[in-house]
């Protein structure tokens, strides 16, 4: 694998970040309503868009649910001891960053990239998977009681089963409706990487020790993490390299949202994102030199 052909995929990623990053510098402006945009018109319209598309298997489907839950669980027991060992325990909020990767905004352009529709199609499903965590063990984490009804209040559950139930009774869309589903879902991965870019250009860092053992929990735990259950479990070809590039994503931004929206160590989880996107610099490259 040629190190300009890594550069090729990794390039437009992190330069549309790096566009965000230097957009925010010079313009200020509010995330809030572009998250609100993201999360209830062009994601759902992508994973309807994406699903609809790639003939899944149920098979397939359910493999990749499976290693995307055990990533997250793994790197919550990795972060358990880690919190243990430094006498910590009350940080909670540490394993969010650590345990929910940005399985959207860079995963979904590099898969695409690196291996196509079909690529794109798996990393979506995996994506799915890790938003229901997200919003259920994720907010059960940061809110305590209550915290996994949330997950029904928002359309990406909805928008899944649709996608996934288009996909099985090879149902087809009318043209007009499937076009400005594809239209709205094209919008998602630009948006996503702009706003993360905006994002970092405001974070602090903070417990800077911490924030590097939780960067690196997130990417190099979480990779190996998923390399050791694909082989467990039995995956390969197209979806084990997958689940490893989508399980060695740095944090996403909606774990700050969560600790910020509950309170729960915003400060430090905003650090571990912002070390970690910066970290997956390298490690991205290196990992998908190592898969292509």
């Amino acid at each position: 694998m040629s190190s300009l052909k890594v550069l090729s995929i990794v390039f437009p990623v992190f330069s549309i970040i790096g566009l965000g990053f230097v957009f925010a510098r010079f313009k200020k402006i509010s995330l809030e309503p572009v998250i609100e945009i993201l999360l209830y018109l062009t994601i759902p319209s992508l994973v309807i868009s994406s699903l609809s598309k790639k003939q899944l298997i149920i098979g397939e489907v359910t493999v990749v649910f499976l290693a995307a839950c055990s990533v997250v669980l793994g790197t919550g027991i990795l972060s358990f001891f880690y919190l243990r060992i430094i006498n910590r325990k009350e940080l909670r909020g540490f394993y969010l960053p650590t345990m929910f990767m940005n399985s959207g905004n860079m995963a979904f352009p590099l898969a695409l990239l690196a291996f196509g529709e079909k690529g794109l199609a798996i990393a979506i499903v995996y994506y799915v998977a890790i938003s229901l965590l997200v919003y259920s063990l994720g907010i059960y984490i940061a809110k305590g009681r209550g915290g996994f009804s949330e997950i029904f209040k928002l359309p990406l559950i909805y928008a899944s089963i649709i996608g996934i139930a288009l996909n099985f009774t090879d149902t087809v869309l009318p043209k007009p409706v499937l076009s400005m589903v594809e239209i709205l879902g094209n919008a998602t991965i630009p948006l996503m990487l702009v706003s993360l870019g905006c994002h970092l250009h405001s974070t602090h860092l903070t417990s800077l020790g911490i924030s590097i053992s939780g960067a690196l929990i997130r990417i190099i735990g979480g990779a190996l993490i998923a390399y050791l259950i694909t082989i467990i479990i039995g995956i390969g070809g197209l979806n084990q390299k997958i689940i490893i590039l989508s399980s060695s994503m740095p944090s996403a931004v909606i774990n700050f949202i969560v600790s910020y929206r509950y309170k729960l160590h915003s400060e430090l989880v905003a650090s571990i994102i912002s070390i970690s996107t910066v970290l997956s610099l390298i490690t991205t490259s290196i990992i998908l030199a190592m898969l292509l």
